[in-house]
């Protein structure tokens, strides 16, 4: 039962992590900022995929916790997490030697979005598969 789930976030967080690179460097061109000391490729990748895997064993500790599958309460719990989580960046303190500062939310704050896009994205796919 846990492959089914740690497929799905591991899915979710290869796909996010792409999405999410992308975004930086769409984002990063347009506003011709840099913010490579603290956000750098490997980073943004990482941190997607252990979003996706902290997804997938959050959804199989509530599925084994109630004994069945809770879709509506995982649901509602990883988006009401993934609202809350915004919040984060925000309070980010950056070095004093940093450009535009103010920028630095509108780059991270999506991406925040990605791990769980992408989970509601893959679960239909792998929820299928019964082990």
């Amino acid at each position: 039962m846990f492959k089914r789930y740690f497929f799905t976030g591991l899915a979710a967080g290869i796909l996010s992590g792409l999405a999410a690179f992308f975004y930086s460097r769409i984002y990063l061109a347009a506003l011709e900022v840099s913010y490579g000391s603290i956000v750098s490729p490997a980073s943004i990748f990482s941190a997607s995929l252990f979003a996706g895997m902290l997804i997938a064993l959050f959804s199989f500790c509530i599925d084994r916790l109630f004994k069945k599958e809770m879709e509506a309460l995982t649901s509602l719990l990883l988006a009401g997490g993934t609202l809350v989580s915004i919040i984060i960046p925000f309070m980010i303190s950056l070095p004093l030697d940093v450009d535009h500062p103010e920028l630095f939310p509108g780059l991270v704050v999506p991406m925040q979005l990605f791990p769980v896009l992408a989970w509601f994205a893959f679960k239909p796919f792998f929820s299928n598969s019964r082990d």
